[in-house]
């Protein structure tokens, strides 16, 4: 392009942004080019998104559970946001008929790593919880003023993150234009991760992308909360502050207040952080830098575990969507497994402490499990034949409890958790079999209101994952309600914990109750005499 053309773009993307908000390309590219270009740019978008996840885990589950509850929500909150950004760009590549590849070694920075592109020349580090880290974070997450000029030289290496998004969405916004939009909304939409599976309760959602429309608005959200609103700290229609905004207060242990800006920085209350309530960690470590034993073996299988989870992800992406929730619970539950081990000394660095070095290694990937039909709690029979004596181990424990609920045997399930068991299934009380249970007698109460609720059709454990007394399992079930027989399925994931007898002790649900809830709202519902709502003893009912 001599200087006359260039001239000329750059004032064409002066004038167009100026009045529209994008920069307008003049360039026209047949659909197959401009198809490749805008699903290469998506892809790399997923690998950007991704990239920010391991360092953001790293601080967060590097930090002392008894710091201000606002430093651990701000720094929680974000990583989720992020798995959610990912989910979003993973939506964007399909809808024009791209297909997110995100288990690969190529996929998975090697740290200390270079954005995708090397996109505003920053180099993302594993730090643990401090002040280097949080400053990274605001660094990734800084809100910058968008040079039209950039974006129209189409070269990303010399973009910000708010440039590249608003680059992709001008290419978007011509490849549309020029070709139509179902040509370049080719894709799949049984694809589409839809709004009900990723649920968090945080700011923000899934959004199906099948559109221009619904693409704008899926960036937008990326963008408005990693860097803010126009002349806001806060994201759009959210009472919450964008990234960068959480983690700037946090570095400068005060809190924004309302009309604060960028500029004026956080004017509201002290908010003391306490620096050296952390695991100081050597940063960017590799499996290589431990001597062979058994940190270095549960480092290894933490990055199995994590890569595993990427497989799992792959699959949630390109075909089965309802294994999305699942996934990102068994991520946020890597918590436990990260602390055993950072609790113990770097070998050679006194003062330092080991942490997972998030490379990529598959050697241990397990198949997914197969489902089982389902007996009906209420009708099966509750006899505990020869043999069923308790297991002898919390493995052993879950298969004997899988059984149960296969068999309808009530009393073999009774066997696989102590007198005193928290069994804590929590949703609201619209459904009854929800609530927090204790004891046989609960469990009992449990069972009972389960079999009253549905007719199953098949459940079961697709992976477990076991680390001293804690074991992570997630699934699914289907089935339909006993009243009206409404058909409903969802997925979840469980949390055990297991005495040194093997027995469980607590059993806590994580899972989108919106399926049921809608199944058994479709049509009238008795709720037995018998079976009261409240899963509380009658000590604690009011």
């Amino acid at each position: 392009m001599n200087m006359t053309a260039k001239a000329k773009t750059f004032q064409l993307a002066e004038t167009s942004f100026a009045e529209f908000g994008y920069v307008q390309f003049a360039e026209e590219k047949n659909l197959e080019e401009d198809l490749t270009i805008l699903r290469d740019l998506l892809q790399n978008a997923m690998r950007l998104e991704h990239a920010t996840i391991p360092p953001y885990l790293t601080m967060l589950y590097t930090l002392d559970d008894d710091v201000d509850w606002r430093i651990i929500e701000s720094l929680r909150s974000i990583v989720v946001e992020e798995m959610l950004h990912f989910t979003l760009t993973a939506n964007l590549l399909n809808a024009i008929g791209g297909t997110p590849a995100v288990d690969s070694p190529d996929f998975l920075p090697s740290y200390p790593a270079r954005l995708p592109y090397d996109i505003d020349d920053i180099e993302v580090n594993l730090y643990g919880f401090s002040k280097n880290g949080i400053f990274q974070g605001m660094k990734i997450e800084h809100p910058k003023d968008v040079r039209p000029r950039a974006i129209a030289n189409e070269v990303p290496s010399e973009m910000t993150i708010g440039e590249f998004y608003l680059y992709v969405e001008s290419r978007l916004r011509a490849a549309v234009e020029t070709h139509g939009e179902q040509a370049i909304f080719c894709g799949d939409p049984q694809r589409q991760i839809p709004p009900d599976v990723f649920y968090y309760g945080g700011g923000g959602n899934v959004l199906k992308v099948i559109d221009l429309k619904s693409a704008l608005a899926a960036m937008q959200l990326i963008t408005d909360q990693g860097e803010g609103t126009d002349n806001s700290i806060q994201v759009a229609n959210e009472d919450e502050l964008a990234h960068y905004f959480r983690f700037s207060q946090i570095y400068k242990e005060r809190l924004y207040k309302t009309k604060d800006t960028i500029t004026t920085g956080p004017t509201g209350a002290h908010f003391p952080v306490p620096w050296n309530k952390s695991v100081l960690i050597v940063s960017n470590a590799k499996v290589r830098d431990y001597p062979p034993g058994e940190v270095r073996d549960a480092i290894v299988q933490f990055n199995q575990r994590y890569c595993q989870l990427l497989g799992d992800l792959q699959t949630a992406f390109t075909g089965a969507p309802d294994k999305l929730m699942a996934a990102v619970v068994a991520m946020c539950a890597l918590r436990d497994d990260f602390r055993a081990i950072t609790a113990n000394p770097f070998p050679g660095k006194e003062l330092f402490h080991c942490a997972p070095t998030f490379e990529y290694d598959v050697a241990n990937r397990q198949p997914l499990g197969k489902r089982m039909l389902m007996a009906d709690p209420a009708t099966a029979a509750v006899t505990v034949t020869d043999g069923e004596d308790a297991s002898a181990s919390n493995e052993a424990t879950l298969d004997q409890l899988q059984q149960a609920y296969s068999t309808g045997n009530l009393q073999l399930a009774l066997s696989c958790m102590t007198d005193e068991v928290i069994w804590d299934i929590s949703g609201p009380s619209e459904c009854p079999y929800l609530g927090v249970f204790y004891g046989h007698e609960g469990f009992t109460r449990f069972w009972t209101l389960l079999g009253a609720t549905v007719n199953f059709g098949s459940a079961g454990v697709e992976k477990s994952f076991f680390s001293g007394d804690q074991a992570m399992s997630y699934g699914g079930e289907q089935g339909s309600t006993k009243c009206g027989r409404v058909p409903y399925r969802y997925d979840w994931a469980i949390r055990y914990q297991f005495n040194e007898q093997h027995q469980i002790i607590l059993m806590r649900q994580y899972f989108n109750p919106l399926n049921i809830l809608s199944a058994l709202k479709a049509a009238p519902y008795p709720v037995p005499a018998a079976c009261p709502h409240s899963a509380k003893p009658q000590s604690q009912q009011q």
